[in-house]
C-alpha cells in the first residue's frame, strides 16, 4: 500500500510565478530574506522587514507568498538549485587522482565543513525548517541531493581497497552522513545544549572528523 505524502499547510504555499517579472519580485524578497538572516534568525524576522528591504509594497509579498512561512520552501528551491554548482566548483578545487587516502579523506571533510561556512545564516534556517515541515519541499528534493552525493562517494571509493566492510559503497555513505550530521550540530547549532556539551574549535574538529571517517572506514586509527 503507497504511503500518502501529507499535503503542505497554506501558509507554507506560495504562488506559481507566471512570468520572468513575478519571479523577479519572488527572488527579490527571498534576496532580501537572506541578509537579515546573517543578523538575525527567521523567527525574529517579520515580513515588514522583508518587504522594507526589497523595497517593494506588503501587498506584493502577500500577493506571491501565504505568509512569512512560505518564504522558507522557496528559499530552499534557491539555495537547492544552486548547489550542483557550489559541488562542482568545490570539488574541481582538488586532483583527486593525485591525493592518496588519508589526503582525500581530508579534503572531503574540508569540503563538507565548506558547504556549512557558506551562507551558514541560511542553512541553519532552511535545517529548522526541513526537520519540521520535510512535507513543503519539492518530491525530487531527495533523488536530486542523492546524485549529488553519488559524486563524492565516487571519489572515495577510488580508495575502495582501503575500505574494510562488506558494502563499500554502502560504508562511504554512512561515512559521509556521520562527518555531515556532526558538522550540522556543531556548526549551525553550536549554542544548542547537546552541542555545548561538547566543546570543540574548529581546528580540532577538522582533526577529529577525519580521524573518524578514517577509522570507520578501514578499522583503524591513522597515526
Amino acid at each position: 500500500m503507497p504511503i500518502l505524502r501529507k499535503a503542505a499547510p497554506d501558509r507554507y504555499r506560495s504562488a506559481a510565478p507566471s512570468q520572468g517579472r513575478s519571479r523577479e519580485t519572488m527572488n527579490r524578497f527571498a534576496q532580501a530574506a537572506e541578509e537579515l538572516l546573517q543578523d538575525r534568525p527567521f523567527e525574529e524576522i517579520s515580513v515588514q522587514d522583508i518587504v522594507q528591504k526589497a523595497e517593494r509594497p506588503i501587498g506584493s509579498f502577500y500577493a506571491r507568498f501565504k505568509s512569512k512561512d512560505a518564504l522558507l520552501p522557496f528559499l530552499y528551491q534557491r539555495y537547492d538549485a544552486g548547489l550542483e554548482d557550489v559541488f562542482k566548483t568545490r570539488l574541481a578545487r582538488h586532483d583527486w587522482t593525485s591525493l592518496g587516502f588519508p589526503e582525500t579523506l581530508e579534503a572531503i571533510v574540508d569540503f563538507v565543513l565548506g558547504l556549512y561556512d557558506d551562507r551558514r545564516w541560511l542553512i541553519r534556517a532552511l535545517a529548522l525548517f526541513t526537520r519540521l515541515r520535510p512535507d513543503s519541499l519539492p518530491r525530487d528534493v531527495v533523488p536530486s541531493r542523492r546524485r549529488l552525493y553519488e559524486g563524492v562517494v565516487a571519489i572515495v571509493l577510488r580508495h575502495e581497497a582501503k575500505i574494510r566492510h562488506e558494502d563499500k559503497a554502502a560504508a562511504v555513505r554512512f561515512g559521509l552522513f556521520l562527518v555531515e550530521s556532526t558538522a550540522r550540530e556543531k556548526l549551525l547549532f553550536a549554542q544548542a545544549p547537546h552541542a555545548r556539551v561538547t566543546p570543540i574549535g574548529r581546528k580540532a574538529l577538522r582533526a577529529e572528523l577525519v580521524r573518524a571517517l578514517h577509522g570507520y572506514l578501514t578499522c583503524e586509527v591513522p597515526r
